[in-house]
């Protein structure tokens, strides 16, 4: 007997979907199966399966892709519709084929079992089914039964983009999360606003679901696209007392684009919005933590960024050159660091906005 709810399982959590195949080739008679949907602009998918020879599989992905007769008329199948290829196989035409001499007869399949899950443009999802000798073909009854589970395997499907379109949305803040004191701006392909950090879109008059528009901020943006380079904008005096100066950079997103059938367009861009008018300060015990760094060092540390000097590092703080010194290629080594410009760059990562 095979639950409903096991689907429902793999939906939310794709590593259940190698169990649920092999639950799925069971519960149907079969003696092997394949699931799965592939974003054919991309090159990129998912797949798993079960009871396959992985030699057999080996040697379709090398020689005889090519020469499956059965792909063109198993793609031509409606959606969602069941469709056992037993019939076909009894043709000449197929029986004549390299395909069938060289591939399926040495193997014993006697039919397969095939649902195009889902069929859009550039994407696809299928399931598989086979039965091999001495099993007979898939009866009209078991066509039937099958049919009756497709509209949840489908379910799935949709509601594992959901899950890939949130993975793609965390995914994209993380990639730019680096960039200190960044906001963030989340926009599609035809630059509407999908998201945006609250107080940032109130400040630059955004609101998510139109389009940025071609102000001075879309402008902005269209500039940064098209130049692949930051671009720095001034805003008039609106809530502030003073013109906003702001560095406005776009970043395109490698999103799975299987996510897109959540529904509507997916993020195509991160955009940040960095205020260049506000003094930044270092946060020093920050680095200190992370890097185990020592108090004398910390003190050391502080010293050279903020004046920007190491030579008279000793002199300032009362201790040796040699000691300071000393200190810092410690600072170096526990930073991973070689020299000062890379250690001046790693520290300004650190810093944050002055309140």
């Amino acid at each position: 007997m095979f639950a409903i709810e096991e689907i429902y399982d793999a939906a939310f959590d794709r590593a259940r979907f190698p169990h649920l195949i092999q639950r799925l080739v069971e519960a149907m008679g079969a003696q092997a199966g394949f699931i799965g949907w592939s974003d054919l602009d991309r090159d990129a998918g998912f797949q798993c399966q079960f009871g396959n020879d992985p030699a057999a599989l080996q040697s379709y992905i090398e020689t005889y892709a090519p020469h499956d007769i059965l792909r063109p008329y198993l793609h031509a199948v409606p959606e969602g519709v069941c469709a056992p290829a037993w019939e076909l196989l009894q043709t000449p035409e197929v029986r004549g084929s390299i395909f069938y001499r060289e591939y399926l007869a040495p193997q014993g399949i006697v039919d397969n079992l095939a649902v195009n899950l889902l069929k859009r443009p550039g994407i696809v999802a299928h399931l598989a089914l086979l039965r091999r000798a001495p099993a007979e073909r898939f009866s009209g009854e078991e066509c039937a039964r099958l049919g009756q589970i497709v509209p949840h395997l489908r379910r799935a499907i949709y509601i594992q983009s959901h899950v890939i379109r949130a993975a793609d949305h965390a995914a994209g803040e993380q990639a730019v999360a680096g960039i200190a004191n960044s906001a963030l701006l989340l926009m599609t392909a035809d630059r509407v606003l999908l998201d945006a950090d609250a107080s940032l879109g109130r400040l630059l008059r955004l609101r998510i679901g139109e389009p940025i528009g071609d102000g001075i901020v879309g402008g902005a943006v269209a500039r940064a696209l098209e130049y692949r380079e930051p671009v720095a904008i001034e805003l008039p005096p609106g809530e502030e007392a003073e013109p906003l100066r702001l560095l406005v950079e776009v970043r395109p997103l490698d999103t799975n684009r299987f996510g897109d059938l959540a529904g509507g367009p997916g993020a195509a861009f991160a955009v940040h919005v960095t205020r260049v008018d506000r003094p930044r300060l270092i946060a020093f015990p920050a680095i200190g933590d992370l890097y185990a760094l020592t108090a004398t060092e910390l003190r050391v540390l502080r010293d050279a960024i903020e004046t920007g000097d190491i030579t008279e590092v000793g002199d300032r703080l009362g201790m040796a050159r040699a000691t300071a010194r000393t200190h810092l290629h410690r600072i170096y080594e526990k930073t991973g660091t070689r020299g000062f410009a890379g250690l001046s760059n790693l520290a300004h990562r650190f810093g944050r906005i002055a309140t």
